[in-house]
């Protein structure tokens, strides 16, 4: 449970800007909010102006001025020269200096789009082609009007109509998409809205193609597309650099409804660096809109007033407006993960539509009372008639035929209560003095003390409900499970395991294998699987516990949401971390929906889900999770509930990797010395904690100390888990990491290959654990001067760390830098020096200590590199441009 390897969710209070109104196609934007726009290297002195336009002559159309520029090219206003017929276009130009076939190809491109696409709402190509000096250009519709968001502000649109606008919108998209293109750029100012009210989409200049016709613009355009986008309009996967699909155009379209809903955007990322505005959109949770104007109206922040004016309401009206159906339709559109939101662009204004007439969405958990609720708004008056109708001619019909059944079913009422109850009574009367018998029955002066402990209590009762309660299966059945169930509590799978199947077996007789009962039983049993460390055994179970439970009581039920959990669970003990997000997230949604923000349950998947995040070096969304966790801990328990305990430990380790020593060692000793009180020494959690307690002070260098104590939970963990067990490699790989701290390389070197034998017998092949130990055992191999040994370990280690994390994770790059320096030693430096330099900067931004040492480590590699080249100056120089980026 301590054993850790170690979703951020923001308030933002950024507004969206008020961009100045841009009266032509693909004219100006947000240019300074854009990390690269089109193609531009960076350098502003190649950005060749071009000359006053006026009256110049391009095809049949004289210019007449500039409406805005971008990072390709300029777009002007101009009217037909030849006098044919009076008729306004934009022309958009490539810029001076940028005439590469990349240029041309874009701009090809886009003309290729425009012209394939016909719709009412996308601006028109008109015609296109190159000037007297080899300038392309495409003549588009001119669209007189301003962006969407300025549209709707200046007319104090309501939410309404700003959804009628946003449905528009949503249809010109879809039908781009229907045509294999992906806009990737639907910032407020590429929809402009015309003085009749209607939007155009404009400014195909970065759209993609996902179909292969015209290969050879779209590989142009793919090879100049590294990070071609505007942040505050990019999806995830955009950022990332991965494949684009109509759902990134989903996400924005989310985020273009988040402005138009609430008046600020989702992400506040003015001032922030590549790296900052990465984690913000890739990892960042938005608050909802509701939640958004809710901070605003707490921060007494005089904007609001603004906001909610320019949506004709008042705040708190626009608030309760905007919570609810909107909230989740913003935020079904904004998963981070593609596959999530909403298929299409029609589907998401689908859900609008259906918002505003009334209907139930598709973005929130579906339910009967949901439903109910949803068809009595929308035929309120319809419903109110009817029923008092109805209820007239029941109210008469009921009345005469109730008085000649009134009797017989007031007798039938008392009989079928009766007999529940004293069914009722029965089970509860029985179940009731098995217990206390089994208090009665230890003698607390046989073994000369005064206190019955809970483990006697257990073992009388064991003993006893092997021979009693044989007319009473099913009661028998609740407590096999119970007495397991709390052998399970103390530690000891062992003495849980028969009685839980015992269990099993008596309930799959009495009610069959797909009953609620067996699923009881098979979720106490994979937790006796997990806790022997038969994580396959363990899987199995959970997964036939869970579908019977979607089948019983719907997929959406709080015990469907246990079945999750549990799952989950195991899912993250086997490093599967993208599952167990899933299956933890799942569980987590169900119980906030169906019991409540602060039930007791709902720390159970957020205590899980820190978990991931911290094996993810996320520490700040962990410590979200946990602290939440601690708040609904303090309304409801003791501090001496194991939960609260666990949850205190892990904010301690959290805590520690932020890097504040002072305030997580408190931490640790608290919850060492609650664990001892409350569970005993001997118990594993109280192990596990003290084992998390001895990598602390490994950390902070109390060498002498954490010797002591992870020597002791070496002991005590050989004594409750057995010798081969998955957490004793993690006590010897502790032990060794210690050593190899303490330089004694040879003790590390020991600990570590005893500690990766029990992990290749017990876990995964690429689980975390077998990572970590092969990246220290190389490190110690190096220090040992066995380089080939050591590119074995690390190559390996590497590997894992590739498929379980990828190759951005901290643990891959360490790894990596000492499998380089291993062939540097060799002689390699032209194949190790790429590697060190990447991972360098990410260990040194790192805010692990762990990893800073490792950083600490690699600078010297780094500078004794250059030195065996002859280079001495090339690692200053490296350094100082790391240190001024």
């Amino acid at each position: 449970m301590a054993r850790t390897r170690k979703r951020r969710r923001q308030q933002p209070l950024e507004k969206a800007s008020a961009i100045a109104p841009a009266s032509a196609g693909g004219g100006s934007d947000d240019s300074h909010d854009s990390f690269v726009n089109e193609f531009e290297c960076g350098d502003a002195a190649h950005r060749e102006p071009l000359p006053d336009p006026a009256g110049r002559i391009i095809g049949a159309y004289r210019l007449i001025r500039s409406l805005g520029s971008g990072g390709m090219g300029e777009v002007f206003l101009a009217e037909r020269a030849d006098e044919q017929f009076r008729q306004n276009v934009a022309i958009k130009l490539v810029r001076r200096g940028l005439l590469s076939n990349q240029v041309q190809g874009r701009l090809r491109q886009e003309r290729q789009i425009l012209a394939s696409l016909d719709h009412p709402n996308i601006a028109r190509l008109y015609d296109g082609g190159t000037t007297t000096d080899g300038t392309p250009y495409i003549v588009m519709e001119y669209i007189d009007g301003e962006p969407i968001d300025i549209h709707c502000d200046r007319r104090q649109l309501t939410i309404e109509q700003r959804l009628r606008l946003f449905i528009t919108v949503c249809s010109a998209v879809h039908r781009a998409h229907q045509n294999l293109i992906v806009h990737r750029d639907l910032k407020p100012s590429n929809i402009l809205v015309t003085a009749d009210g209607v939007p155009k989409l404009l400014d195909f200049g970065i759209a993609k193609r996902l179909d292969d016709t015209d290969a050879s613009y779209t590989m142009a355009v793919t090879q100049a597309d590294v990070r071609v986008m505007t942040p505050d309009h990019a999806s995830p996967e955009q950022v990332r650099g991965e494949i684009i699909s109509t759902a990134s155009d989903v996400y924005v379209l989310g985020v273009l409804l988040y402005e138009l809903l609430c008046g600020y955007k989702p992400f506040a990322l003015r001032g922030k660096n590549l790296g900052e505005f990465e984690r913000a959109i890739c990892e960042d949770m938005p608050a909802m809109p509701s939640e958004v104007i809710a901070a605003a109206e707490r921060q007494a922040d005089s904007g609001i007033v603004s906001v909610s004016a320019q949506r004709s309401a008042t705040t708190a009206k626009l608030r309760r407006e905007l919570s609810g159906d909107l909230d989740n339709i913003v935020a079904m559109a904004m998963r981070k993960e593609p596959e999530r939101r909403y298929s299409s662009a029609a589907q998401l204004a689908g859900d609008v539509e259906r918002y505003l007439s009334g209907l139930p969405v598709l973005a929130r958990p579906d339910s009967w009372s949901y439903r109910a609720g949803k068809f009595l708004q929308r035929y309120a008056l319809g419903v109110a008639l009817s029923a008092a109708l109805v209820a007239t001619l029941i109210g008469f019909t009921v009345t005469v035929y109730m008085q000649s059944l009134r009797i017989e079913q007031e007798r039938d009422l008392a009989q079928a209560q009766r007999s529940i109850a004293d069914s009722q009574r029965e089970r509860a009367e029985a179940v009731s003095a098995f217990l206390i018998d089994s208090f009665k029955v230890v003698d607390p002066f046989a073994k000369g003390g005064n206190l019955i402990t809970a483990r006697q209590i257990l073992d009388n009762g064991a003993t006893r409900i092997a021979h009693e309660l044989n007319d009473q299966l099913a009661i028998k059945a609740d407590v096999l499970d119970t007495i397991g169930s709390a052998y399970l509590g103390l530690g000891l799978p062992e003495q849980a395991r028969p009685l839980i199947e015992q269990g099993l077996t008596v309930r799959r007789k009495l009610f069959g294998e797909d009953s609620a009962a067996v699923a009881r039983s098979l979720y106490s049993l994979n937790q006796v699987y997990e806790k022997e460390g038969n994580l396959d055994a363990a899987e199995k179970l959970a997964w036939q516990s869970l579908e019977i439970n979607q089948r019983q009581t719907g997929t959406a039920s709080v015990t469907t949401a246990t079945s999750l959990c549990r799952l989950g669970v195991i899912k993250k003990i086997r490093s599967e971390l993208a599952a167990a997000e899933k299956l933890l997230q799942s569980c987590l949604d169900i119980r906030r929906a169906r019991l409540g923000p602060y039930d007791v349950s709902v720390t159970i998947p957020l205590d899980n889900l820190a978990h991931i995040a911290t094996q993810r070096n996320d520490n700040v969304v962990a410590k979200t999770y946990l602290t939440e966790a601690l708040e609904i801990d303090r309304r409801a328990r003791s501090e001496e509930h194991p939960q609260y305990i666990r949850h205190l430990l892990r904010l301690a380790a959290v805590t520690h990797d932020l890097g504040d020593t002072a305030e997580a060692e408190p931490l640790f000793r608290n919850a060492v010395a609650l664990n001892q009180r409350v569970l005993g020494a001997e118990h594993p959690e109280t192990i596990d904690t003290l084992s998390a307690f001895g990598t602390f002070l490994m950390e902070t260098d109390r060498f002498a100390e954490a010797r002591k104590v992870l020597t002791t939970v070496l002991e005590a963990n050989r004594r409750a888990r057995g010798p081969t067990h998955s957490y004793i490699g993690n006590d010897l790989e502790n032990l060794g990491r210690l050593a190899y701290r303490q330089r004694d390389f040879t003790a590390a070197e020991r600990y570590l290959e005893d500690a990766l034998a029990i992990y290749r017998d017990t876990l995964p092949p690429t689980h975390g654990f077998i990572a970590t130990a092969l990246t220290t055992l190389g490190r110690t191999q190096l220090a040992l001067n066995r380089l080939a040994d050591a590119q074995t370990s690390l190559s390996e280690a590497v590997r894992v760390w590739q498929v379980e994390y990828g190759d951005n994770s901290t643990g891959y790059a360490s790894a990596n830098a000492a499998l380089a320096w291993s062939k540097a030693l060799q002689g390699h430096f032209a194949e190790a020096e790429p590697a060190l330099l990447k991972a360098y900067p990410m260990l040194s931004r790192s805010t692990r200590k762990v990893d800073l040492e490792v950083a600490a480590e690699l600078r010297q590699w780094i500078e004794k590199l250059y030195l065996e080249q002859g280079r001495p100056t090339a690692a200053r120089e490296y350094f100082s441009r790391l240190q001024q980026n």
